[in-house]
Parts: structure tokens; C-alpha cells; sequence
């Protein structure tokens, strides 16, 4: 007879198999470590399969285990996927309509979407929320936004992804600083500064993209500084703590005692991008990303400008 393990049985199984430990799973499950081998000998003993191995160092996920909890880790995905649409369907329909903006978007689009209305509204009907494109990713699959505009890479198969911009970085030092007579910067000439430069959590396909750049020139990461803002970035730089890393559209801050120069390194640049729940192209999805790709196009940010 077939053994219905429960949810919560699953997720014990599911976290183990992701941290490596009971221990470190009871951690992040914020419960005890004896309560998640009581839940998973449970379910060894429903199943009638050795899912563990004991070692001198504890239990130890078998060969049958892995195989096992792969497959459940994939339907665990699909019950979430189910949650969040559940959500996404229930807030979809509600006004106003939420749309999610990181702060390392081209400069130019803010400033655009903060007038855009939706078709059929007397009143403003779009509402901006910041976050990091992590969060926004989350967000919108979850249906607390209906749309956003991130920074690219973004892989994910649940979501419509639409490349709107890009633009390279730019670098801002201090108005005295040995490199401020450079009418242009290549990254090279940067290899004995501290680089002030988002942390890996804020966008880690971002972060390891520009990284492993900066290493091939010899950069230690170990000299990154990180910064939570851009104008957190600019302040570091102000105070001489190193010289920050930004998107060129950023230069239009204003900050007593820095200066922007253009960095010259076409390999690494920031694209903007808009993205929605590809499963949810309702009407008011449909008409929001018309309005707003038709307004962004008109800005013309598919090229990067002349050096």
C-alpha cells in the first residue's frame, strides 16, 4: 500500500537534503534537531526505505535518500508554485497595481513609470516599490507585485522576461584623487583602489558576472567594499574608502567632493529588464506592459551611449 508522507514530513526531508544536516536544517527550520529525526524516522518507517545512513558524525543521507529526495524536492516546487499562484490570482485583480523597481535600473525609466497610468483609471492607479531584483523576483511570483523592472541576469522559467535597457558603469572617486585628471577609466587602472560595489545577496548572478570580470584582471575580492545603496556607495567615495562601482545613469545623484568618470569596460554593463508571471497574461498585465514598454522605448536605451 502506497504511504502518504506528510508536508511537513517532506520539508524536513527537503531542508536536510539542502543543508547537509539535521543540525543545521533544525537551525533554519528554527526547531530542534530531535524533533526533525523523530519526523524523518516517521517517514523512513512509513516508506519501508533506508533514507539514511548513521555515521560517527550523525545521520547521513543514503544513495536511496538523495534519489528520493530529489523527486520530492521537484513536487515540493510544484506545491509552492500552486501557493503562490493561489496568491498572485487572489491580489491580481486588486487596485492599485503594484510594480517593483530595483535602484540599479537605468535612471532614465523611473521617472517615466512614476507617470504612467493604466487604461480606463481617472486616478493614479500604478504604485512603485523598491527592492533588490532578488526581492522583486519573489515578489512577483508571489503576487504581491504585479510587474517589475529588474537587473539582468534573471533566470527564471516562471517569468516573461523583456530586455528594455542597458548602459555600461561608471566610476565615481574622489574629486582629489589620483585618477581624476582621466577623462575615461578602464577597469585595469583601478587594481590598487577598494572597489565599493553591491553585496553578492542584493543580486548574486549580477555580483558573480561582474566579479569573475574583475578577477580576470587580477582583482581581489577581497577589496570589495559593499554598499546597500547607491548613495551609499557615493558617500564611501566621498569619504576616500575606495572608489564605487555604479550604473552611468547613477552619475545624475548629486554628491559634494566626488566626480563620475565613465569606465570603458564593454564586457560588463547593467540591462534593465521587465518582468511578469508568464502564467498571468491577463488583460491588465497585457495593457501595463504595452503602456510601459511603449513609453520606454521612446527613450531610446537600447544602445549604449558614445564614449
Amino acid at each position: 500500500m502506497w504511504y502518504s508522507p506528510s508536508l511537513q514530513q517532506l520539508l524536513y526531508l527537503e531542508t536536510v537534503l539542502e543543508e547537509g544536516s539535521v543540525v543545521r536544517a533544525a537551525n533554519r527550520l528554527h526547531t530542534t534537531h530531535s524533533t526533525i529525526s523523530r519526523g524523518l524516522k516517521a517517514l523512513t518507517v512509513g516508506l519501508g526505505i533506508n533514507l539514511f545512513d548513521r555515521t560517527p558524525h550523525g545521520l547521513r543521507l543514503s544513495d536511496v535518500g538523495r534519489i528520493y529526495g530529489t523527486q520530492i524536492r521537484m513536487s515540493l516546487d510544484q506545491a509552492k508554485l500552486a501557493f503562490d499562484l493561489a496568491h498572485y490570482e487572489t491580489r491580481l485583480h486588486q487596485r492599485p497595481f503594484h510594480v517593483g523597481h530595483s535602484p540599479y535600473i537605468h535612471g532614465a525609466i523611473l521617472p517615466v513609470l512614476e507617470q504612467l497610468t493604466l487604461p480606463g483609471s481617472e486616478t493614479p492607479s500604478i504604485v512603485l516599490r523598491s527592492a533588490t531584483t532578488t526581492r522583486l523576483v519573489r515578489r512577483v511570483r508571489s503576487g504581491e507585485l504585479h510587474a517589475a523592472f529588474g537587473v539582468l541576469p534573471i533566470v527564471d522559467k516562471a517569468l516573461w522576461i523583456e530586455r528594455v535597457a542597458y548602459e555600461p558603469f561608471c566610476v565615481c572617486i574622489p574629486e582629489r584623487h589620483r585618477l581624476a585628471a582621466h577623462s575615461r577609466l578602464a577597469a585595469r587602472e583601478l587594481l590598487r583602489e577598494t572597489l565599493v560595489w553591491i553585496p553578492r545577496c542584493a543580486h548574486p548572478s549580477l555580483y558573480d558576472r561582474v566579479a569573475n570580470y574583475l578577477r580576470t584582471l587580477k582583482f581581489d575580492p577581497r577589496h570589495f567594499l559593499e554598499a546597500y545603496s547607491i548613495t551609499q556607495a557615493l558617500d564611501f567615495a566621498a569619504d576616500g574608502a575606495g572608489v564605487a562601482l555604479i550604473p552611468q545613469s547613477a552619475s545624475r545623484f548629486q554628491r559634494r567632493g566626488v566626480i563620475f568618470k565613465p569606465l570603458m569596460d564593454d564586457l560588463i554593463r547593467v540591462e534593465t529588464a521587465l518582468f511578469v508571471r508568464r502564467d498571468q497574461m491577463r488583460a491588465t498585465v497585457k495593457d501595463f506592459i504595452e503602456i510601459a514598454l511603449s513609453a520606454v522605448t521612446a527613450l531610446k536605451l537600447n544602445s549604449l551611449e558614445k564614449r
